[in-house]
């Protein structure tokens, strides 16, 4: 961990300019980022309760290289199960679900689709909060309809945990952020969600 703290960054506060969802740039005149903003109004309200971003993932970045790069070793395209389940396995002792995704909706959709997902909660279980685990968080479209087909099928909260908020440096909006974490050494003693 202690080499990854010379590039990880620690997601801002919910600072007037920072979308409280994504912790991204809030668009002016708007509560939340411009997709956040879509999500909430595309989805009824049925999205993730919580999003928490790990740390920031500019993509010039260390961090932003190494959420590719595990992605793309060899045999881990299409690979069942996601690397990111390869990762954690049964460390967080909680049951894995199965989402089905649309194949209309590939990886190169940015918005958010009601349909992308289909999902079954366990027929015995009451009270199903799931927790989402995303590598990175681009405009976090692929997480939120995560998110709502979980509480279509009646899951009654949702959580999602971001590796990596992704950050473009050529966005000017963007460029105040990239400014405010440029020298802030990552702490994991931080939390993400309580700020």
């Amino acid at each position: 961990m202690e080499t990854q703290r010379n590039f990880l960054r620690n997601p801002l506060p919910t600072l007037p300019w920072i979308c409280p969802t994504c912790r991204g740039v809030r668009t002016p005149g708007f509560d939340y980022c411009y997709p956040c903003q879509e999500h909430q109004t595309t989805s009824g309200g049925l999205l993730a309760d919580v999003v928490a971003p790990i740390a920031y993932s500019p993509r010039t970045g260390q961090h932003h290289h190494h959420l590719r790069l595990y992605k793309s070793t060899p045999g881990s395209a299409q690979a069942h199960p996601h690397p990111l389940q390869d990762l954690i396995g049964d460390r967080l002792g909680l049951p894995w679900l199965t989402a089905l995704s649309n194949p209309r909706h590939g990886s190169e959709t940015r918005t958010f689709q009601r349909d992308w997902f289909t999902v079954q909660l366990p027929v015995e279980s009451v009270n199903v909060r799931p927790l989402v685990l995303d590598d990175t968080w681009t405009t976090g479209s692929r997480a939120q309809s995560l998110a709502y087909a979980l509480k279509s099928a009646g899951a009654s909260s949702v959580a999602v945990v971001v590796l990596g908020r992704h950050i473009r440096p050529e966005h000017a909006a963007s460029r105040p952020l990239l400014k405010a974490i440029e020298d802030p050494m990552f702490d994991p003693a931080k939390c993400a969600v309580e700020r």
